[in-house]
C-alpha cells in the first residue's frame, strides 16, 4: 500500500510537471508569435510612413503638372478662338500672340519619385501590407501613371514638328533672306491651326481628365495609408 501510495503521488507529480512544461512551451510560443507579429507590424508601419511621405510629394508634383497643362489648354483655347475672329486677331499685339503661342506649347512631364515603392515591390515587402485595396493600388499605380500621361507623350512626340517645320513660317523672309520674326505669321497656317486644335485642345482636354483621375487614385492611396497608420 505504501508503494502504491508513493507511485500515485509520483504519477500525479509527473503529470503536474508535464502540464507545467506544456504550459511553459505554449507561453513561449505565444510570446514568440507575438514578437514575430509585432516585428511584422513594425515593418508595415515603417513602410507605410515612408510611402506616406513619397506619395504626398508625388501628389504635389502631379498637381504642378496638371496646373501647367491647364494653363496650356487655356492658351490654346484662346488661340483657337482667334482663328474664328480675325478682327480680334488684328487687335492683339505681337507680344500677346507670342505669349499665347509659348503658353499653349508648354507640355510639362510628370516624373514621380517611386524609390520607396520600387524597393517595396522588388523586395517583396509589399506582401507585408495587410490592406488588400491599398496593396492592389500600390501594385498598379505605375501602370496607371503611364496610362494617364500617354497623351502627354503623344503631344511631346509631335512638338518637334510644330517647333521646327511650322515654326519656320513665323520668319519674315524678303528676297530669300530672313528680315524678321513674328509668330503672328502662323495665324493663317492650316498646319498650325490643326496642331493647335488637335494637340493642345482636344488631346489636352482628354489628357487632363486622365491626369485628374490619377490624382484621385493617389489621394485615395494616401488616405488608405493614413488610415492604416492611425489604426495600428
Amino acid at each position: 500500500m505504501l508503494t502504491e501510495n508513493k507511485f500515485s503521488k509520483y504519477f500525479i507529480y509527473a503529470i503536474g510537471e508535464i502540464i507545467l512544461v506544456i504550459i511553459g512551451i505554449l507561453i513561449a510560443l505565444s510570446i514568440n508569435n507575438w514578437n514575430e507579429k509585432q516585428k511584422l507590424e513594425d515593418i508595415q508601419q515603417n513602410l507605410l510612413k515612408d510611402l506616406q511621405v513619397e506619395v504626398t510629394n508625388n501628389i504635389k508634383g502631379l498637381e504642378k503638372v496638371i496646373s501647367s497643362h491647364e494653363n496650356s489648354l487655356v492658351a490654346a483655347q484662346k488661340m483657337d478662338s482667334l482663328f474664328n475672329d480675325r478682327e480680334a486677331f488684328n487687335k492683339i499685339s505681337d507680344s500677346s500672340f507670342y505669349k499665347l503661342y509659348v503658353g499653349m506649347n508648354s507640355n510639362a512631364t510628370y516624373q514621380p519619385n517611386n524609390g520607396i515603392l520600387n524597393s517595396i515591390i522588388s523586395s517583396g515587402q509589399i506582401k507585408d501590407i495587410s490592406n488588400k485595396e491599398l496593396k492592389y493600388l500600390l501594385a498598379s499605380i505605375k501602370e496607371k501613371t503611364t496610362d494617364a500621361f500617354e497623351l502627354t507623350m503623344v503631344i511631346e512626340g509631335w512638338r518637334p514638328e510644330l517647333l521646327g517645320t511650322i515654326y519656320k513660317q513665323s520668319f519674315d523672309i524678303v528676297d530669300g533672306e530672313i528680315n524678321g520674326f513674328n509668330t503672328k505669321n502662323l495665324y493663317d497656317s492650316t498646319d498650325f491651326r490643326l496642331y493647335n486644335s488637335f494637340l493642345f485642345v482636344a488631346l489636352r482636354i482628354e489628357g487632363l481628365e486622365k491626369e485628374n483621375e490619377l490624382k484621385k487614385i493617389m489621394v485615395s492611396i494616401l488616405e488608405l495609408i493614413k488610415t492604416e497608420i492611425i489604426n495600428k
